[in-house]
Order: C-alpha cells, then structure tokens, then sequence
C-alpha cells in the first residue's frame, strides 16, 4: 500500500537574507520551532492569509504600537497592553 500524497506538498528553495535578519528569526525561535516553518507562516501573513479579524485585541494593539510614531500614543497603548 503506498502512502498518502499531501494535499498541498511543500518544495525546497533557497533564499538569500541578510546575517542581522537571520539572527533576528532565530532570536524568535525556541530550539524545537522549524525556521522554514516560522518564514512560511510570515510569508502567508504577508499575503493576507489571516486577516485582522482574526486577530484578538491583544495582538492588534500590539501591531498598532509597532507602527505609530507618535511617542505620547505608544505609551498610551504600552501601558493598556501591560494592565
């Protein structure tokens, strides 16, 4: 008998990324997480496979506070994340 095909099989590519970026993946990683795994859940972010709706609160203001420049703002929601 021989054994099932995956219904969305993965392939093997090589990609060049930059020593900082590659240190700041692994920073990310516990010992026992898959890189490939971590950057193919990254990429399908990018491509909008999980959309805001999915997220919970937490993680939106979390988002939110990575990208406001407004130093007053970002304290604001740091310390509603925080409480």
């Amino acid at each position: 008998m021989s054994r099932r095909r995956s219904s969305n099989p993965t392939k093997a590519i090589s990609i060049t990324l930059p020593m900082s970026l590659l240190d700041e993946i692994d920073d990310h990683l516990t010992r026992l997480q898959s890189r490939s795994a971590w950057i193919a859940d990254a990429c399908a972010q990018r491509m909008g496979a999980y959309p805001a709706a999915d997220l919970d609160t937490r993680q939106l203001m979390a988002m939110l506070h990575a990208r406001i420049e407004d130093e007053t703002l970002k304290t604001l929601l740091l310390d509603r994340l925080t409480s």
